[in-house]
C-alpha cells in the first residue's frame, strides 16, 4: 500500500512538473516563424509512464492476472513524414511482475510452505512505431492519434520470489536468474491517445518458464495486456 501511494505521488509530481512553460514548444503566431520542435513540427519527443494489467484470455495460463502488472517509464521521439503520418522510436525501462495462481503453487513449492510465488523481470526495451495523427494537434497538444508498433525487451535482472506472510511469520525468498526463466520478450502494441493521455493494448510474445525441473514443464503468460499511459511533455 505504501509503495502504491509513493508511486501515485511521484506521478502527480511529474505531471505538475511537465505542465510548466516550455522554451522548446513555441507558438508560431507569437514568434512569427515555424519551429522545429513541437507537437506539430518535424521533431518532437517526451517522457512517458504507463501501467498495464494482463487480460485473462488464456484459461490454461498459470498467471494470476489480478496480482500481475507491468510498469513502464521511457522516452519516445517521433519524426513527421507527412502531415498525418509520423515514424517514431522509443526506449523504456519495464518492470513486469507475474503472480502464479494458488492452484499451481505446489508445482513450484511441493512443501506448500509459501503462500505467494511470482516472477519478476526488469527489462530494457526499445522499439519503433508508426503514428497516425487524426485531429486536434496544435503546437502545444498532440491531439488525437493512433500508434502501431513493436518492442524488443531484454531483462537485465529477473528471478522468482517466494513469500510467506501471516500473523506469525513474514518470510521472503528470492532466486535470481534461474535457468528456466526467459530474459527475452517481443511485443506488438496499439496505442490510442489524446494529448497527455493514452490507452495502450499490447500482445506479448515470450516463453516465460521453460523446462522447469524435474518434469520439464513449460508455461506461458497471458499474452494480452491493457493499460493507461501518461505523456509527460510541457505545454
Amino acid at each position: 500500500m505504501k509503495k502504491s501511494i509513493l508511486i501515485l505521488f511521484a506521478l502527480i509530481s511529474l505531471t505538475a512538473f511537465s505542465q510548466r512553460n516550455s522554451e522548446t514548444v513555441k507558438d508560431k503566431d507569437l514568434y512569427g516563424s515555424d519551429t522545429k520542435w513541437s507537437c506539430v513540427d518535424k521533431h518532437f519527443g517526451y517522457f512517458y509512464v504507463n501501467y498495464s494489467k494482463p487480460i485473462p484470455i488464456n484459461n490454461s495460463s498459470i498467471e494470476k492476472s489480478l496480482c500481475s502488472n507491468i510498469f513502464s517509464a521511457g522516452y519516445t521521439y517521433r519524426f513527421k513524414i507527412a502531415k498525418p503520418f509520423d515514424i517514431g522510436a522509443e526506449i523504456a525501462f519495464q518492470k513486469r511482475v507475474s503472480s502464479i495462481k494458488q492452484d499451481n503453487l505446489p508445482t513450484f513449492d511441493p512443501s506448500l510452505f509459501y503462500d505467494k510465488i511470482s516472477s519478476f523481470h526488469n527489462y530494457a526495451s526499445g522499439g519503433v512505431y508508426f503514428r497516425f495523427n487524426l485531429a486536434g494537434a496544435t503546437y502545444r497538444n498532440l491531439g488525437y492519434y493512433i500508434d502501431l508498433g513493436g518492442l524488443y525487451s531484454y531483462a537485465f535482472t529477473y528471478g522468482m520470489k517466494y513469500r510467506m506472510d501471516n500473523e506469525f511469520l513474514n518470510q521472503k525468498l528470492k532466486f535470481k536468474k534461474p535457468e528456466y526463466l526467459s530474459p527475452f520478450e517481443y511485443s506488438l502494441f496499439l496505442r490510442v491517445g489524446l494529448s497527455n493521455f493514452a490507452l495502450i493494448a499490447s500482445w506479448h510474445i515470450d516463453d516465460w518458464i521453460n523446462d522447469f525441473k524435474p518434469e520439464n514443464l513449460n508455461f506461458k503468460r497471458n499474452p494480452l495486456t491493457v493499460g493507461i499511459q501518461l505523456n509527460l511533455y510541457a505545454k
